[in-house]
C-alpha cells in the first residue's frame, strides 16, 4: 500500500506551478507526510529482509534529508545487516560532525545507543532466521457501533501517546468506574493512532476484576509469539521472557494497549523499553504507584452525549432527543454508557417497549438494576466484579456506605459509619476511591447512583446494618446540636446527644467557625436521618434531629422544610406524650406557616402550643413561642393583639437573663410602633436592640434593626439620617451573607432616595434588590420592592414599566394576608390610575387603600386624605 500510495507522488507538492518559497511554505507538511511514508514502507522492507535493497535509496535520502536522524538510523541498520559493519559507523561519524560542528548538538540518545549495539555486534540487531517474516501484530479489537462523545479524551489521548524526542516512553492509563467505556475509548483512540506505529499494535484483556488476573509471565510468552518467536524459543523464566520483550521491541514502533489492568505490579513487566513504542492501559484501579504521562479520569457522560448516544442506539423514527422520557432514563441511568447501551439496544429489539414504560419501571429503585440487562450484559454483574476483587474488610466498608445519603459523606462521618478511627476509614474509603468504586469530591464521597443501589442490595443483608446507622445518625445529632447552638434562633432544644468520639482533625473548628455554612452541607443527611427516625418509630430521635435543623430552616428560609420536620415531630412527640415537645413542634409548624402567609394554620399551631406550654416548664420555649405569635398577629394587621404577646414576652425576659431574646423583642416591638407612626418609642425601642446586638457582636440583626431605624428616621423626615443608617444596615447584612435581609434594605433605600429625589439612585437600589430578593423564597420581600420599584419609574415618566411591577406586586399582596402593604399597593395604584387617565378606578383603589390602611390603624391612612387625595382629582 504504501509502495502505491508513493507511486503516486510526482516530484516535490505544487514544483511546476508555484515558486519555491511560496511552495515550501504551502506545502511543508504535505513534504513531511511524504518523507514520513517512505520511512515506514523502509522499515517494512527490511522487516521483511530487504536490506541490501533499500541501501541506494537511504543514501540518496540522507544527501536529501542531512539532518534527519530516522534515516541516518535506517542507513546503519540496513548496512550493518549487510555485513557492512564500517560503513555503517562511517554514516554515524558522519552526521555526529555534521551535527556537532554545524549546529553544536549531538544525535539522539536512540542513534547513539544503536552505534554501541553496532560496535558489539549485537546478535539481536541481527534478524532472527526463526522469526516468522511477517507483518507486526494487528490486535486491536473491531471499534464499537453507535460511539458518541469523548472526543476530547480521544485526542488527548492520541496526542499523548506519539512518542516524543525526550527518548521517553509515552504511557497513558484510562481510569474509572464499571461501565464507563474504558476499553471502548482505548480502541477507539488505538485504531486513530495506528499509522503513528507500523510495527504492530498488541492487545489484552488482563482480567484484572476476575478472581485470577492474568499472569505477566503467560501474556508475555503470547506477546513474544505474536512478535514471531517460536513456541519452542519462548524463555522458561519470567525474567528471561521481559528481557525477550523489550529486545523484540526495541527499534520497533508497536502500541501496547493493555485493557483491564489489575495492578502497578502486573503492568510494569509488560511494558517495552523503547521509547518509540506506547503503552495504553484501562483499569478500575487508578494504579497510582505506576509513572505515566497522564491518568485520563472518566466520568459519566453528560445530558446532551449521553440522550443523543440513547437515541442513536434506538433510532430517531421511535426516539427524540427532546422527549421527556428518553431524558428521564438518561437520567436514571446516570449517564453511565453500559446503561444506556443496554435500556437503548431493549428499545430497539422491542418494538411493543415504549420510552415512557421503560422510564416508568427504571423510576423503581428496588428493581432498576433488574431492568439493566440485555443478553450477556448486565450492570449488576459488572459491578459484582469489581466487588468480589475486594478483601472482606473493604466489601464490608463498601456495603456499609449505601447508608451515605444523596450529596454523600464527609470523612467524618464515613470514620462513624465504619465504626474505625479516622486514618483506618480515610484508608478504606481511599482504597475503594482508587478501585472507582467510591467517587471522591473536596470534603465528600459519594456513589454513583447505580453503584449506590448495587451498595444498599449488598447492605441489605449485613447483619450490622442498623448499629451503623445509628452511629451515623448519632453523629449527625450531636455535631447538629453543637452547630445549632450557634445560630441565632438556635440553642432551644433541652436534650444531651449520646457522646461521640471524634478524632477527625478539624470538625469541631470547621462548626465553629461557619455553623450555617457547616449545615449547609449537612442539612439533607440529618433530613433522612429525621425520616428514617420518624418512619421506624424512633420518636424522640425524630424531635432531637429535627430541633438541629429548625433554626437553619428559618436562617435559609427553608419553609418547607421547616414544616415537614415539625409535622415529623409533632406527630412523633404526640406518640410518646411530650409535652416539651409537643410544644417545640407546633412552634416550628406555626412558624413556617407564619413565613408562607398560611395565617390559618400558623394561628392553629401556635394556639395549641400555648395551650401545651405549662406542660413543656421550658420559660425561653414560652418567649419563643409568644415573640412569633405577636409576629404573625402584627403582619395580619391585629396590632393590639400584637402588641399584647410582646409586652408578655418582655415580662417573661424580666426573669431570665436572656438578652438577646430581650433584644429580639423590642425589635419586634419597635417594628410595630413604626407602623402606627409612634416615631420616639420606635426609635427609643430599636436604638436599645441595636445596642445589644453591638454587644454580643451579631452583624445579622444589627443590620436587619438598622435597616428599621433608617425607615424611622424617613418617617420624621430625616432624610440624609435614613440613608446614612440605611447604608450601614446593607453592608452589615452583606456581610452576613443575609439574601433575604439585604434585599428589604436595599428596597428601603430605595425609597429613601426617592425621598430625596434621587431617583436613578432609587431604581438601581430597587432593581439591585429585586435580583437579590428572587435567588430568596421571600415572595413577600419580592412583592413590595416590585411595588416600590412602580413608584420609583413614575416618577422617572416610565408609565408602563411602572405598571409591569405594579401588577406583579398587586398579584401576591392580595392574597399575602398583609393588609398594610396591600393597602401601600393600592395607593400606588391610585397613582398609575390617575396617571393613566382612569380617575373612577383612581377613586376605588383609593377607597379600598384607605379601609385598609384605617382598619389595621397603619399612619399611611392619615396621608391618603391629603396629597394623595388630591392627586385623584375629582370624584367620578
Amino acid at each position: 500500500m504504501l509502495d502505491d500510495a508513493l507511486a503516486l507522488w510526482d516530484g516535490p507538492a505544487l514544483a511546476s506551478v508555484a515558486p519555491e518559497e511560496v511552495r515550501a511554505r504551502l506545502t511543508r507538511h504535505l513534504d513531511e507526510a511524504r518523507l514520513l511514508a517512505m520511512e515506514e514502507r523502509i522499515d517494512a522492507h527490511m522487516r521483511l529482509g530487504r536490506h541490501a535493497e533499500v541501501i541506494h535509496e537511504l543514501t540518496e535520502l540522507e544527501a536529501q534529508h542531512p539532518y534527519r536522524q530516522q534515516i541516518v538510523a535506517q542507513l546503519m541498520l540496513a548496512l550493518h545487516r549487510s555485513d557492512r559493519g564500517p560503513d555503517a559507523l562511517t554514516a554515524y561519524q558522519k552526521l555526529y560532525h555534521r551535527l556537532d560542528h554545524e549546529l553544536g548538538v549531538e544525535p539522539a540518545p536512540a542513534l547513539r545507543d544503536l552505534q554501541t549495539r553496532i560496535l558489539r555486534d549485537d546478535p539481536a540487531l541481527k534478524l532472527n532466521p526463526k522469526e516468522k517474516i511477517k507483518a507486526g501484530p494487528r490486535q486491536l479489537p473491531p471499534d464499537v457501533d453507535h460511539y458518541i462523545g469523548r472526543q476530547g479524551h480521544i485526542d488527548e489521548i492520541c496526542e499523548l501517546l506519539i512518542p516524543r524526542t525526550d527518548d521517553v516512553l509515552p504511557i497513558v492509563a484510562v481510569t474509572g468506574k464499571p461501565g464507563l467505556g474504558k476499553t471502548a475509548l482505548a480502541v477507539k483512540a488505538g485504531r486513530k493512532l495506528v499509522a503513528k506505529f507500523p510495527d504492530g499494535q498488541l492487545f489484552i484483556d488482563l482480567h484484572g476484576n476476575s478472581p485470577r488476573p492474568r499472569d505477566p509471565s503467560e501474556v508475555l510468552a503470547r506477546f513474544l509469539r505474536d512478535l514471531g518467536v517460536d513456541g519452542a524459543d519462548v524463555p522458561s523464566t519470567l525474567e528471561e521472557r521481559v528481557g525477550l520483550f523489550r529486545d523484540r521491541t526495541a527499534g520497533r514502533r508497536i502500541l501496547v494497549v493493555l485493557d483491564n489492568a489489575a495492578t502497578e505490579q502486573q503492568v510494569r513487566l509488560l511494558i517495552p523499553g523503547n521509547a518509540e513504542c506506547a503503552v495504553l492501559i484501562t483499569s478500575r484501579r487508578r494504579l497510582t504507584g505506576l509513572d505515566m504521562r497522564k491518568l485520563v479520569d472518566l466520568d459519566v457522560l453528560d445530558r446532551s452525549d449521553a440522550l443523543e448516544l440513547l437515541t442513536d442506539l434506538v433510532g430517531t423514527e421511535r426516539l427524540a432527543t427532546d422527549d421527556t422520557h428518553a431524558q428521564r432514563i438518561v437520567d436514571l441511568c446516570g449517564g453511565l454508557p453500559l446503561a444506556l447501551r443496554i435500556v437503548g439496544t431493549k428499545l430497539r429489539s422491542r418494538p411493543h417497549l415504549t420510552a415512557s414504560s421503560l422510564a416508568e419501571r427504571l423510576e423503581d429503585e428496588r428493581t432498576r438494576l433488574d431492568e439493566l440487562v440485555g443478553g450477556d450484559r448486565e450492570i449488576r454483574a459488572s459491578f459484582l466484579l469489581s466487588y468480589d476483587s475486594l478483601d472482606e474488610e473493604h466489601q464490608r466498608a463498601f456495603r456499609l456506605l449505601a447508608l451515605m445519603p444523596d450529596n454523600g459523606l464527609p470523612p467524618w462521618a464515613v470514620a462513624a459509619v465504619l465504626d474505625v478511627d479516622y486514618r483506618t476509614s480515610e484508608r478504606l474509603v481511599e482504597d475503594l476511591v482508587d478501585v472507582n468504586l467510591v467517587e471522591a469530591t473536596p470534603g465528600r464521597y459519594q456513589f454513583h447512583d447505580l453503584m449506590r443501589l448495587y451498595a444498599q442490595e449488598k447492605l441489605a443483608d449485613d447483619p450490622s446494618r442498623d448499629e451503623a446507622r445509628i452511629r451515623l445518625i448519632n453523629a449527625y445529632l450531636y455535631l447538629g446540636k453543637r452547630a445549632d447552638a450557634m445560630l441565632d434562633f438556635g440553642g432551644l432544644h433541652q436534650f444531651n446527644p449520646p457522646q461521640f468520639t471524634m478524632d477527625t482533625p478539624g470538625v469541631l473548628a470547621e462548626i465553629d467557625r461557619g455553623p450555617a455554612l457547616w449545615l449547609d452541607q449537612e442539612y439533607p443527611a440529618i433530613l433522612e436521618a429525621i425520616e428514617h427516625a420518624a418512619a421506624t418509630g424512633m420518636d424522640e430521635l425524630t424531635c432531637q434531629l429535627s430541633a438541629t435543623v429548625a433554626a437553619f430552616f428559618e436562617l435559609r428560609a427553608q419553609w418547607a422544610d421547616l414544616k415537614r420536620v415539625g409535622e415529623l415531630s409533632l406527630a412523633a412527640a404526640g406518640r410518646f406524650s411530650s409535652p416539651y415537645w409537643t410544644a417545640y413542634a407546633q412552634f416550628a409548624v406555626g412558624l413556617a406557616a407564619r413565613e408562607t402567609r398560611d395565617f390559618r394554620r400558623a394561628e392553629e399551631s401556635f394556639r395549641a402550643g400555648l395551650q401545651i406550654l405549662p406542660k413543656a416548664h421550658d420559660p425561653l420555649l414560652e418567649v419563643v413561642t409568644l415573640l412569633s405569635v405577636g409576629v404573625a398577629e402584627r403582619l395580619q394587621g391585629r396590632w393590639d393583639e400584637a402588641a399584647k404577646y410582646f409586652d408578655g414576652c418582655l415580662s417573661v425576659l424580666e426573669a431570665l437573663d436572656k438578652p438577646r431574646w430581650r433584644a429580639y423583642t423590642l425589635r419586634e416591638s419597635g417594628v410595630l410602633d413604626r407602623y402606627r407612626g409612634n416615631w420616639d418609642r420606635a426609635e427609643q425601642r430599636l436604638r436599645e436592640a441595636i445596642g445589644t446586638f453591638e454587644r454580643l457582636g451579631d452583624q445579622r440583626w444589627i443590620g436587619a434593626t438598622l435597616r428599621e431605624l433608617g425607615i424611622v428616621r424617613r418617617g420624621v423626615g430625616d432624610y440624609a439620617g435614613s440613608l446614612e443608617i440605611l447604608l450601614k444596615s446593607r453592608d452589615a447584612l452583606r456581610g452576613a451573607g443575609d439574601l433575604r435581609r439585604e434585599g428589604a434594605s436595599l428596597r428601603c433605600l430605595a425609597e429613601t432616595h426617592r425621598a430625596l429625589g434621587s431617583f436613578e439612585e432609587a431604581r438601581a437600589c430597587a432593581e439591585q434588590g429585586l435580583d437579590i430578593l428572587e435567588l430568596t423564597l421571600d415572595s413577600h420581600g419580592l412583592a413590595c420592592t416590585q411595588v416600590v420599584l412602580a413608584d420609583v419609574l413614575m416618577d422617572m415618566g416610565d408609565i408602563s414599566g411602572a405598571g409591569v411591577q405594579l401588577e406583579k406586586g398587586l398579584v401576591a399582596l392580595r392574597v399575602s394576608g398583609d393588609p398594610r402593604w396591600h393597602g401601600k399597593a393600592l395607593v400606588t395604584r391610585a397613582r398609575y390610575l390617575s396617571l393613566t387617565g382612569d380617575a373612577c378606578g383612581a377613586e376605588v383603589a383609593i377607597d379600598e387603600a384607605r379601609t385598609l390602611l384605617l382598619d389595621v390603624g397603619a399612619f399611611e391612612a392619615g396621608l391618603i386624605s391629603g396629597k394623595l387625595a388630591r392627586l385623584v382629582g375629582p370624584s367620578c
